[in-house]
């Protein structure tokens, strides 16, 4: 499929196409999408000239991202839950092309959905392996993606399947408590997504007539995959132990139709200031979790982005 580009306006009722952009806490922005254009025309609008400066911060250092995986280990145990994802942001200094970067993305990751967004002054890309749902006149269709491992490393273990059931289930809840039926899941098996390997189950689900495609993308974010089980108590561990907004990390791409919709988990992504990149990354944390290996994950997951921006630079 060529690369293609869309224009972004203010919603009304009369576009062909909307776009949805759900950060991973708040409601969506919605807007109209006018194209598609090629990408010698989008091109154009890939500048940084409009862009704002990022707000910095502080990188997480490792010591730092391990105590709160502790912490949140510590609060699993203690609570009895199933899993809470802890995510951290690192800042680089990189005065990147916004251009030269977007192609080298799709070149590198052509499985992946590859993007690059320019709102309200800010630029994220992307190149993001998990689907939110998708849906055509038949049915909706979504997956389970969870637990992590490098493709020659150790088998998964039973952390890593007890994560992703606890994904599966909770995706098929949601359908089963607002209408959907005859509810297929098929998985869970091994994913390549860049440099790691995920487990993936594929749920397939017929769909009342009741619900917009939007309103299912409400109800399934944040899933387990990027929040935790159960939902209420991961995001308040989270609020506690991350000391920074997601903003749109972890939160939700996708476009609607007259045939079709598509939505898509804002993972693997990247923040693109002036002369500084914030890349994010995190893992589901169990009470089976070594934190160690939690910090080690996210080091693996952010070589999907340093591979392009910074080739030269090892692994941190």
């Amino acid at each position: 499929m060529p690369i293609q580009g869309w224009k972004l306006h203010p919603a009304n009722e009369n576009a062909q196409v909307k776009v949805l952009i759900g950060p991973f806490q708040g409601d969506a922005l919605e807007f109209n999408a006018e194209g598609p254009f090629d990408i010698d025309t989008a091109s154009h609008w890939l500048s940084k000239d409009n862009i704002r400066d990022l707000n910095i911060g502080s990188s997480a250092t490792r010591e730092e991202h391990i105590a709160k995986i502790e912490k949140a280990i510590d609060q699993i145990r203690l609570r009895d839950l199933r899993k809470v994802v802890i995510s951290r942001k690192e800042v680089v200094d990189a005065d990147i092309s916004i251009t030269d970067t977007f192609l080298k993305l799709n070149a590198t990751y052509s499985n992946a959905i590859v993007y690059a967004l320019f709102v309200d002054g800010q630029m994220w890309m992307g190149a993001t392996p998990e689907t939110l749902l998708t849906t055509d006149e038949h049915a909706l269709y979504t997956m389970a993606l969870a637990g992590t491992r490098k493709p020659d490393g150790p088998a998964f273990t039973e952390k890593e399947f007890d994560e992703q059931e606890a994904v599966t289930e909770s995706i098929r809840e949601v359908l089963m408590m607002n209408g959907a039926s005859k509810i297929v899941c098929k998985g869970p098996r091994p994913v390549k997504a860049g440099p790691v390997e995920h487990l993936l189950t594929q749920i397939e689900a017929s769909l009342p007539a009741s619900r917009q495609p939007s309103d299912w993308a409400k109800l399934l974010h944040p899933t387990p995959a990027v929040c935790g089980q159960p939902k209420d108590d991961a995001l308040s561990i989270i609020s506690e132990l991350e000391n920074y907004d997601r903003s749109l990390y972890a939160g939700y791409i996708g476009w609607v139709s007259s045939e079709n919709s598509r939505f898509y988990v804002n993972l693997r992504c990247m923040q693109v200031g002036q002369k500084h990149v914030a890349l994010y990354a995190g893992g589901g944390i169990t009470a089976q979790s070594n934190a160690e290996s939690e910090w080690e994950e996210t080091v693996n997951k952010l070589q999907t982005l340093k591979a392009v921006i910074l080739p030269d630079n090892p692994t941190s």
